[in-house]
């Protein structure tokens, strides 16, 4: 059995015919229809162009400043941790002087680090003392 439409749903239909019978109309039937109300299909045209770049500027502008709004917070976060490379470097020649205990490090290829390679292993070393602090930290709370 079949229901009436509510008063919602037959709103809803009288404004998508509605909206459909404004896209499917060709541009002369549109025209005619702007020289019936005594309006100038240009002009019309011409402020509905203004209205849309204007619109497409607010929302940019909008999303610019949100952008901006969630980068600031981003930064004022206090998720960026600092590295104490001397602390690091320290560690590192304790390791490869064999001074420091329970530490191990592999050559590459059997010969000695690249200096690029010292310098990567400088920071993973200082990461990992901030992660160790950090964890220390945790445990203590």
């Amino acid at each position: 059995m079949s229901r009436d439409p509510t008063d919602r749903e037959k709103l809803s239909k009288l404004d998508r015919a509605i909206d459909d019978s404004i896209l499917e109309a060709s541009e002369a039937d549109l025209r005619e229809d702007f020289k019936e109300a005594g309006d100038d299909f240009e002009k019309a045209v011409a402020r509905a162009g203004r209205a849309l770049e204007q619109a497409k500027a607010r929302a940019a502008r909008m999303r610019f400043e949100r952008a901006q709004d969630e980068s600031k917070a981003y930064r004022e976060q206090d998720n960026v941790k600092s590295f104490d490379l001397a602390k690091a470097r320290r560690r590192f020649d304790g390791m490869r002087s064999g001074e420091v205990a329970e530490s191990t490090m592999a050559a590459r290829k059997g010969g000695k680090l690249s200096e690029r390679d010292e310098e990567n292993l400088l920071k993973d070393l200082a990461q990992l003392e901030a992660l160790e602090n950090e964890d220390k930290v945790e445990w203590e709370e």
